[in-house]
């Protein structure tokens, strides 16, 4: 026979254990959006730099960074990253910072060889597309004074060794 107070007892223990069912799904389900939405991030800052490393720009940022021409460097990769909340370092120096105070952050590193023969080359371009020659010259002079790249606003030899090591750029994606 089945009492009242078994009833009781019975529609309590369900009732709690509901609750713990209930709480456990929305952790779940909370947790689940949250890894969604950092592999959303992942994602964009992944594509972003494949596609700056597989047209060139990131080489030539990374030349640009090393003979100490900065601005010209921000500008070349703030035009070309889509990105609304990031941070762009090379070598652990901050190039870019265009963060906040975000949930979720990721990471997306690029290890950048630079693959020429040694010799002179030359950055050529403007504020809107900068690139380096594939022709080498074998001295400044002769770099510097090229018809080809005279036309230029931003026209500057660079003498690249064998030894240059690579180079660490790293990108860190800001979001919700």
């Amino acid at each position: 026979m089945i009492n009242t107070i078994d009833l009781v007892i019975g529609t309590a223990i369900l009732l709690i254990g509901m609750a713990y069912w209930t709480v456990s799904v929305v952790e779940h389900n909370n947790n689940y959006v949250d890894a969604i939405k950092t592999d959303y991030i992942f994602d964009k800052g992944l594509a972003t730099m494949e596609h700056l490393s597989e047209d060139g720009t990131l080489e030539n940022t990374v030349l640009l960074y090393y003979f100490n021409r900065t601005d010209e460097a921000k500008k070349l990769l703030e035009d070309r990253i889509p990105l609304k909340h990031y941070e762009l370092y090379i070598d652990e120096n901050l190039l870019i910072n265009k963060s906040g105070s975000y949930n979720n952050t990721v990471e997306v590193l690029v290890i950048l060889t630079l693959n020429r023969k040694e010799g002179w080359y030359v950055i050529y371009g403007d504020e809107n597309s900068i690139d380096i020659s594939d022709k080498r010259f074998l001295d400044w002079n002769e770099a510097y004074n090229c018809q080809d790249y005279k036309q230029y606003k931003i026209h500057l030899p660079v003498y690249l060794s064998r030894n240059i090591t690579s180079s660490k750029v790293k990108l860190r994606v800001f979001g919700n």
